[in-house]
């Protein structure tokens, strides 16, 4: 391994320091999501994806398609960054190399926020009746303003991961990473939540 690495040229190692990395969490995160890691119900959330989703979901719309979101940042730097390794290794001119790693890289990021809403949508025709979610813990992945407005929790309830809009009425922001319980429903597709206690 070492010698593989100083056989590498020094913009072919920037590449590695971004590309390697970054697989090695995509890798970590694929794993996890297939085994079904989430919220440990009773429990304190164990989930690794850290989704920072303060407004960092930039190309959210009604539709759910969030285009900025760490699991893409992360395949944006693994895909960009193992093309400009292959491409120095072929000879490419260095500026081939970085628009072509830069588009390589976009694509994956919009592979991943397509297969997120993908995911998103088949979640959403399943059977999941948000009533059976009253009680449990979540985890706010997007701020939930006091005004009222909506943000989003992550929860695990009928045995799947799920990501749904919420509101409190608490008075109080709740911000990304806090435990929260869902006290009820605001409508059919929203619901209204409070800051868990501390133990």
């Amino acid at each position: 391994m070492i010698e593989w690495w100083e056989s590498l040229s020094m913009i072919q190692q920037i590449f590695g320091l971004i590309a390697i990395p970054s697989t090695v969490i995509l890798i970590i995160q694929t794993i996890l999501v297939m085994v079904g890691v989430g919220e440990v119900e009773g429990d304190v959330d164990v989930d690794f994806d850290a989704d920072v989703a303060d407004g960092t979901d930039v190309a959210d719309s009604a539709n759910g398609f969030a285009l900025i979101s760490v699991r893409g940042i992360i395949a944006f730097l693994a895909v960009g960054g193992w093309t400009g390794i292959v491409l120095e290794s072929a000879g490419a001119h260095i500026a081939v190399t970085l628009i072509v790693s830069l588009s390589a890289g976009f694509l994956a990021l919009v592979a991943v926020a397509w297969l997120m809403r993908m995911t998103s949508k088949l979640q959403d025709k399943g059977n999941i009746s948000l009533k059976n979610a009253v009680g449990k813990t979540a985890k706010v992945y997007i701020a939930i303003p006091e005004t009222g407005k909506s943000g989003k929790v992550t929860l695990t309830f009928q045995g799947r991961y799920s990501e749904c809009d919420a509101v409190t009425q608490s008075g109080t922001t709740l911000t990304p990473g806090e435990l929260v319980i869902v006290t009820g429903l605001a409508d059919a597709n929203t619901l209204i939540v409070k800051k868990a206690p501390k133990e």
